[in-house]
């Protein structure tokens, strides 16, 4: 395919870029306490610009000290600037433009005040006193004196931004931070210039706006990040957005980066496989309509095909990729060269949001689990190792049997064949893809299909031996006399214990979603994590009478799921009138029903069908038969403990890169 438009030069400004594709801005958790990013934050950025993107568009950073928070860097000193300039002069090495943005959160400091340091220095500012629904603390209605600090500490955030030689610079007033906030009237309730109708809430953005251009000059980019809609009743609303769009550009923004959502709606923001491609474009054709600068559309537009589709429409200027480019550094020079097989393509699974959430909520990721160190990706194992993950060649080729062919067993084959191994890879199923072919049978799930199909393309290339059909034993790998053997075997369902989990109304979630069960007019599923989820969310649109019970919070069954899909799930649930349970463990199960523990009393749910979600165990037999032999023994995926894919092809691409 020819690409002619993603690949036109374009103009922000007065400055050119070299194709109509921008990374999104994306928070890493890569920076030390105080603010200062790290080495390994530079090679990421590196890497995508080596990738071919035309203009990276880097993180969020805190522009005030009264306004630090653990998850961002800080641009708030000119003490940043050398480190800063580090990521500009790594992306320029690749003929590729690089931006940086600034943000304060408002009332969402709130939520890290048990995390902040020096939190006595800490000042949280709002528009009007309206305490945040998740911590019910209220910031302090901002005086004049308070609107001065927030309008100097943005503009010379951007100084500092242009002083450390970057080519641009945004401002984020999006997602229910804390400037975006201002232009909400749920949020603003002043009766004074800065509250009101739509345009008066406007009015602190183009303060900004303008004092920026003082200090920046007529020449440097200013882009501006704000939200088509919040998706909340008493919200922005594309309306309002549409009649303040003219008043920014007029105020200086070169360019507008359209994106939506605010923090009780960011499953808009972080959008999903559970949503359709490009969902959110529509704000951005909008807003182009009304304003002469560029327009920026963001949102799920990782296939390169669809960009060029959005932008030969005319519905936006440049299109900005995010987890894409996280799945797949190379995309960009890989589109342009015809390439498209060989891009590693996001599912938009959310686990990279997932991990990041912990990492930067109190719980730091333990070294050896997938994410550790900031942010990361299911697919992309790399992800702010760059450098460490390599690929090298063997000193010393060996004979390898990968014993196994679920997502583990394929990226540690690959991987091994690719470095130069003897790999022979096999599998006691029919078909290579364990678990994750069943995943991929579920509702809105096909692009998960496209992890195996680029596993596959990869062992073919690497020319790996596979064997199917071959359930592998201690005497079979005492035959072949490997020199090292790597065993991922996988998981199976977990079986509650609980009387009555034998009982003839039972079955497992894999056999729902695979149609090999029968299931009744009333169902109760047990287990609150995706599968769980997603079979009731099924089974009650196919018209059953469902009810979901899980032991825990929704979503927090082993590692947390990622809360836009939590959040989304909930919220379609309760649409379709699911009753839920959580923090409900089931403790019998009867023919005509269940009883669960809730709120401290025995609840009995009828049931023709109970239907289990609740995890998988190891199958990890055979590593202990092969213990003791004197082999050089490694064990990796479900078959260690079961966990998710990111984790699988984490632990394969390690051992890949040991052996």
């Amino acid at each position: 395919m020819v690409f002619s438009k993603l690949f036109e030069p374009g103009r922000i400004g007065k400055m050119e870029v070299k194709n109509r594709i921008c990374m999104a801005p994306m928070g890493t958790d890569s920076h030390d306490p105080e603010g200062f990013i790290n080495d390994r934050t530079v090679d990421y950025y590196a890497e995508r610009a080596k990738g071919g993107v035309g203009l990276i568009m880097g993180q969020s950073s805190v522009c005030l000290r009264e306004g630090r928070s653990p998850g961002r860097p800080g641009t708030w000193d000119d003490k940043f600037i050398p480190g800063l300039k580090k990521v500009a002069d790594a992306v320029h090495r690749y003929d590729c433009k690089a931006s940086w943005q600034v943000l304060y959160h408002g009332k969402l400091l709130s939520g890290w005040l048990d995390r902040i340091i020096r939190p006595e220095e800490t000042k949280i500012i709002g528009p009007s006193a309206i305490p945040w629904v998740r911590t019910g603390i209220a910031p302090k209605e901002a005086d004049a004196e308070d609107i001065e600090l927030l309008v100097e500490g943005y503009s010379e955030g951007v100084r500092r931004i242009r002083d450390a030689d970057f080519d641009m610079a945004e401002l984020h007033c999006a997602h229910g931070y804390g400037i975006s906030q201002w232009l909400s009237p749920r949020d603003n309730r002043r009766t004074d210039d800065y509250g009101g109708n739509a345009e008066k809430r406007a009015r602190i953005v183009c303060d900004i706006l303008r004092r920026t251009r003082k200090k920046v000059g007529p020449d440097f980019p200013i882009s501006l990040r704000i939200s088509g809609t919040d998706f909340v009743p008493g919200g922005i609303t594309i309306e309002d957005t549409i009649s303040q769009a003219p008043l920014f550009e007029e105020a200086g923004a070169d360019v507008l980066h359209i994106s939506a959502c605010e923090d009780e709606t960011t499953q808009w923001q972080f959008l999903s496989y559970l949503f359709p491609d490009a969902a959110n474009v529509h704000h951005a054709e909008a807003i182009k309509k009304v304003v002469n600068v560029p327009v920026i559309a963001v949102g799920k537009i990782g296939d390169p095909v669809l960009a060029e589709r959005i932008l030969e429409e005319g519905k936006a200027d440049f299109v900005a990729m995010g987890r894409a480019l996280l799945a797949d550094p190379e995309l960009p020079n890989k589109a342009r060269e015809g390439r498209l097989e060989d891009i590693r393509s996001c599912i938009y699974c959310n686990n990279c949001m997932a991990r990041l959430s912990i990492a930067v909520s109190g719980r730091k990721l333990q070294e050896g689990e997938a994410g550790f160190g900031g942010v990361t990706c299911t697919v992309n194992p790399a992800v702010l190792h760059e450098k460490e993950f390599e690929l090298k060649p063997t000193a010393k080729p060996k004979k390898v049997m990968v014993i196994g062919g679920g997502l583990a067993g394929m990226e540690a084959a690959r991987t091994l064949a690719e470095r130069g191994h003897d790999v022979s890879l096999y599998e006691k199923g029919k078909k290579l893809g364990g678990q994750w072919l069943t995943v991929c049978q579920e509702p809105q799930k096909d692009r998960f299909r496209s992890v195996l199909e680029w596993q596959m393309r990869g062992l073919k290339k690497a020319n790996v031996k596979i064997t199917l059909n071959k359930e592998v034993t201690r005497q079979f790998v005492e035959q072949e006399k490997p020199d090292a053997a790597v065993v991922a075997t996988g998981a199976v369902p977990l079986r509650l214990a609980v009387p009555g989990v034998e009982s003839r109304n039972v079955v497992q979630g894999v056999d729902v979603i695979s149609g090999k069960a029968k299931i009744g007019k009333r169902v109760v599923v047990v287990g609150g994590r995706l599968i769980g989820m997603e079979i009731a969310l099924k089974l009650a649109q196919e018209g059953k009478q469902v009810a979901l019970a899980t032991k825990n919070a929704l979503g927090v069954d082993g590692v947390t799921l990622d809360r836009c899909l939590v959040r989304e799930m909930r919220n379609r649930l309760i649409e379709a009138r699911v009753p839920l349970f959580p923090n409900s463990p089931v403790h019998e199960i009867r023919e005509d029903g269940l009883f669960i523990k809730y709120d401290k009393d025995s609840v009995f749910l009828k049931a023709d069908t109970v239907v289990l979600a609740a995890g998988a165990k190891p199958e990890n037999q055979l590593a202990r038969e092969l213990e003791g032999m004197g082999l050089e023994l490694y064990t990796i995926g479900d078959c260690v403990e079961a966990r998710d894919a990111m984790d699988a092809i984490h632990e394969g691409a390690r051992v890949g890169r040991k052996i």
